[in-house]
């Protein structure tokens, strides 16, 4: 009974692990997409403004969050 379900775990991680890789091209091409479906025209200045401001986004999202120390004014003496 352990190793069905200790194959069914592995099964489950190696599923996740593949679902989330995703190369550059691919994240280029939805890019392109978000930025044609807001009305941008492919090789102006602003079709590379909205490419530019998608990929901050997608940084500033995947920014980790600042850890919590416990100090500071909200805590007491």
């Amino acid at each position: 009974m352990r190793k069905h379900i200790s194959r069914f775990v592995f099964t489950i991680c190696v599923l996740a692990l593949t679902a989330s890789c995703v190369s550059p091209e691919e994240l280029r091409r939805e890019d392109e997409a978000a930025c044609t479906g807001y009305g941008f025209k492919v090789g102006t200045s602003e079709f590379a403004n909205c490419l530019q401001r998608e990929s901050l986004a997608r940084r500033y999202i995947a920014l980790p969050p600042t850890p919590y120390w416990g100090w500071g004014y909200w805590v007491g003496p």
